[in-house]
C-alpha cells in the first residue's frame, strides 16, 4: 500500500489544469478542445477515489449547462466537496445552479468569468452567488468587445460584478479582459480602459495581468493612476519590440514585469575522441546501411526542413553557388555526379532550370526528385527534359514529381525507362497520338504503388487517365472527323483493336484531383484498376459509384464535401475503414447519414478536413454539425475529426 502523499504526487499531473490553460483570455476557450475525463482516474480504487477527489475539484472548469447542474448536485449530496474548490472558471451564465456552487465554495481564491452572456442565458445564479466569496484574483474574459453585447442579464451581471469587485477585501490581483488589442485605436477599447481603471481604483488591487499582446496599447497609460497599483505583467515573453516600447516609456518601464523571448542558442557537443585511432565507422556495415546512415545524418546537418527558399537545399548547403555552382562542380568531377540521390525541389526561375537539367544528366543514380515540403512546387521540365531524365536516371529513381509543360509524348514508351518507380506525381503530359498499329509495352510504370495525376491542359489532347484506362489515342485529324462526337466516345471507338492493359501492376493509391474531363475514361480507369487500390483521392464524382469497382479500398479521401453523400456503394463495401471529407454536405440529414454509414460495417473513422467545431454552449445548441455528429457517434461510435 503506498502513502496517500505518493498516491496524490502520482495522480496531480494527470489531474492538473495548469495554470496557462486556467487565465487564458483569448477569444476561443482553450477548453474547447475534447479532452478525456479525469473523473476517470477516481474509478480505479477506493484509494485512488479518496486521495483524487481533492485534486479534482481544486480547479473546476464549467462551460455547459449540464455541467453545472451536476456539480450542483454533487454538492447538494457532498458539500464537502465544495470546500476543495480553489479555482473557478464560469464561460457562461448557467442558471440559478451557480447560486448553489458558489455558496458551496467559499475556499475560492481564483475566478475567472466571461462576460460572454446573451439574452438566453441566465445570470441570476452568479449575480446571487458572487457576494458569497471573497477571491484574491478574478480575470475577467471578454470576447466581444469589437460588438459589444447589450441585454438585462449581462447588465445586471456587469452590476454585481464590479459592486464586488470594490467590496472583496482579498482581491489583490486583475486579470485584465482585453490582452491583445489588435483594434486598440477604436473608441470602445479607450472606454472600456476608462472603466475599468475607474474601477480598480476603488480597490486593493496591486498587480494587473495581461495575457498575450502584440502591441502595447496606448490606452495602458489609463492605468497608471489607480493608488494600489505595484505590478503590470505580462504573462507571455515579450520580443524585442514590445520591450524596448516598455523601456521608452518610464512609467510603463517601472511598473512592467515580463520575460524576454528566448533567443535560440546553438551548442556544439563536446565529442570524445574514439580510444582506438584505427577506428573506421560502419566497417563492416553494409552499404545499404551506410547509406541510410548518413542520409540522415547529412539532413539534420545541412537543417534541410529549413525555411530557407533554395531550389536544391541539400546541394546548395554543400556548394553555396546554387545550381549552376553545381553544374560546374560536376563539369570538372564528373564522377559525384553518381553521389546525388535525392534532389528537393522548392522554386523555380529559367535561370535555374537549365542549370537544374544540366545537372540531372550527371544523377546516374538519382532516387528521389519531388519538393522538400510544398507538394505544389514541383520543377517543370519540356518533354525532351523528360525523356533525358528518363535515359539518365530512370533505372534509379523511385520517388518523381514533376510537371512536364509542352509535355506532348508521342507513345506510352516514353514512359517505360521508369523501370523502378514507386511514387509518381505528375501535371501535365499529354498523348499527341498513339498508331493503332504499334504492339504497346506491357510493363509501363509496373512498380509504381502510388500514383497522382495532376491537372492537365486537355484541350485537343488525350492524357495519361485514357492511357491507364487502356484507351487508344487516335491522331487529332481522325477525332476530328468524327462530326459531332465527344472526344471521349472517339476514343472509345478506338479501342476495337487495342485492347493490351498498361501496367500499374503494383498499384495502391490513386489521385485524381480532377476529373471533370474525359469521364468515360476514368470510369474505365476505376473499373480496370479499382481491385487492386488501398487508397483512393478524387475530385468531383460525376455521379459515378467508384466503391463498386473498388472491394478492396480501406480509405477514400474526397475533395468535394458534397459527394459524401454520392459515394455509397450499390451494395455493402466490407473493406472501407476511413472516410476523409472537406465537411459534411449541404443540407446533411441524420437520417440520410445512417442509411449511408450502414453501407460500410467496418468503417472506423471519418474526417472532415475543414470544418469548424463549435467552441460555445449556444454555438453548439445552433449547430447542424452537431447532431450529424452524434449520430455518428450513436450509430457505430465513429471518430470523427477536423480543423477550423
Amino acid at each position: 500500500m503506498l502513502p496517500d502523499e505518493i498516491i496524490s504526487e502520482i495522480l496531480s499531473p494527470a489531474l492538473k489544469v495548469s495554470e496557462e490553460l486556467f487565465s487564458d483570455t483569448s477569444d476561443v476557450s482553450p477548453f474547447s478542445n475534447y479532452t478525456p475525463s479525469t473523473s476517470d482516474y477516481l474509478l480505479v480504487c477506493k484509494d485512488w477515489l479518496r486521495v483524487a477527489t481533492p485534486l479534482l475539484y481544486n480547479v473546476v472548469v464549467l462551460r455547459s449547462k449540464a455541467q453545472t447542474n451536476t456539480l450542483q448536485q454533487v454538492l447538494k449530496t457532498n458539500p464537502e466537496f465544495g470546500l476543495f474548490i480553489k479555482k473557478l472558471r464560469v464561460e457562461g451564465g448557467f442558471g440559478t445552479a451557480m447560486h448553489t456552487i458558489l455558496k458551496s465554495a467559499p475556499n475560492i481564491t481564483d475566478l475567472s468569468i466571461t462576460l460572454s452572456i446573451y439574452s438566453s442565458d441566465g445570470a441570476g445564479g452568479l449575480c446571487k452567488g458572487l457576494p458569497l466569496i471573497n477571491p484574491h484574483r478574478i480575470i475577467i474574459v471578454d470576447p466581444h468587445v469589437l460588438k459589444p453585447l447589450k441585454n438585462k442579464h449581462l447588465a445586471a451581471l456587469k452590476k454585481t460584478l464590479f459592486d464586488c469587485i470594490r467590496s472583496w477585501s482579498n482581491l489583490r490581483i486583475f486579470g485584465y479582459p482585453h490582452s491583445d488589442p489588435y483594434y486598440s485605436h477604436m473608441p470602445q477599447w479607450a472606454e472600456k480602459a476608462t472603466e475599468l481603471s475607474q474601477l480598480l481604483a476603488q480597490t486593493q488591487v496591486h498587480t494587473v495581468t495581461f495575457g498575450a499582446i502584440s502591441s502595447i496599447p496606448y490606452w495602458i497609460a489609463k492605468l497608471y493612476g489607480i493608488p494600489s497599483l505595484r505590478v503590470l505583467q505580462f504573462q507571455r515573453p515579450l520580443d524585442e519590440k514590445l520591450v524596448v516600447k516598455i523601456e521608452s516609456d518610464a512609467q510603463l518601464n517601472k511598473l512592467a514585469k515580463y520575460k524576454r523571448v528566448n533567443k535560440p542558442t546553438h551548442i556544439e557537443p563536446d565529442i570524445a575522441p574514439s580510444l582506438n585511432p584505427f577506428f573506421v565507422p560502419m566497417q563492416f556495415a553494409s552499404q545499404e546501411t551506410r547509406e541510410a546512415i548518413w542520409k540522415h545524418v547529412i539532413f539534420f546537418a545541412i537543417e534541410i526542413f529549413s525555411h530557407r527558399s533554395d531550389m536544391f537545399r541539400l546541394l546548395q548547403s554543400l556548394i553555396p553557388y546554387g545550381a549552376g555552382g553545381i553544374t560546374r562542380t560536376l563539369d570538372k568531377e564528373p564522377h559525384l555526379g553518381p553521389s546525388i540521390r535525392r534532389i528537393f525541389t522548392a522554386t523555380e526561375t529559367t535561370s535555374d532550370k537549365e542549370a537544374i537539367l544540366k545537372v540531372l544528366r550527371h544523377t546516374t543514380c538519382l532516387k528521389f526528385l519531388a519538393p522538400a515540403q510544398d507538394p505544389d512546387l514541383q520543377l517543370r521540365i519540356t518533354s525532351e527534359s523528360f525523356e533525358e531524365l528518363g535515359k539518365v536516371a530512370g533505372h534509379s529513381l523511385e520517388e518523381l514529381s514533376v510537371s512536364v509543360f509542352y509535355g506532348e509524348i508521342s507513345s506510352p514508351s516514353d514512359l517505360q525507362p521508369f523501370t523502378n518507380l514507386c511514387v509518381l506525381d505528375i501535371e501535365g503530359i499529354r498523348l499527341s497520338g498513339i498508331d493503332l498499329g504499334e504492339e504497346p509495352p506491357s510493363d509501363v510504370l509496373k512498380t509504381v504503388q502510388n500514383l497522382r495525376i495532376r491537372a492537365e491542359n486537355v484541350a485537343l489532347s488525350f492524357t495519361l487517365v485514357e492511357l491507364f484506362a487502356n484507351i487508344s489515342v487516335i491522331s487529332r485529324s481522325n477525332a476530328n472527323s468524327d462530326v459531332g462526337m465527344p472526344p471521349d466516345v472517339v476514343a472509345h471507338h478506338a479501342l476495337l483493336g487495342y485492347n493490351r492493359v498498361f501496367g500499374l501492376d503494383s498499384l495502391r493509391t490513386l489521385v485524381l484531383p480532377r476529373i471533370y474531363h474525359h469521364v468515360y475514361a476514368f470510369e474505365d480507369m476505376i473499373k480496370m484498376h479499382g481491385e487492386k487500390l488501398h487508397h483512393l483521392t478524387l475530385g468531383p464524382l460525376k455521379g459515378i459509384r467508384v466503391l463498386d469497382f473498388c472491394p478492396n479500398l480501406t480509405e477514400m479521401k474526397l475533395l468535394d464535401r458534397d459527394d459524401l453523400g454520392k459515394l455509397a456503394p450499390n451494395s455493402q463495401h466490407h473493406a472501407l475503414v476511413k472516410i476523409s471529407s472537406p465537411g459534411l454536405p449541404k443540407d446533411a440529414d441524420p437520417e440520410e447519414v445512417e442509411a449511408m454509414l450502414d453501407m460500410y460495417p467496418n468503417l472506423r473513422e471519418i474526417e472532415f478536413r475543414y470544418l469548424q467545431w463549435p467552441t460555445t454552449e449556444r454555438e453548439i445548441s445552433k449547430s447542424s454539425i452537431v447532431p450529424l455528429a452524434e449520430s455518428f457517434t450513436a450509430f457505430r461510435g465513429l471518430v470523427g475529426t477536423g480543423s477550423a
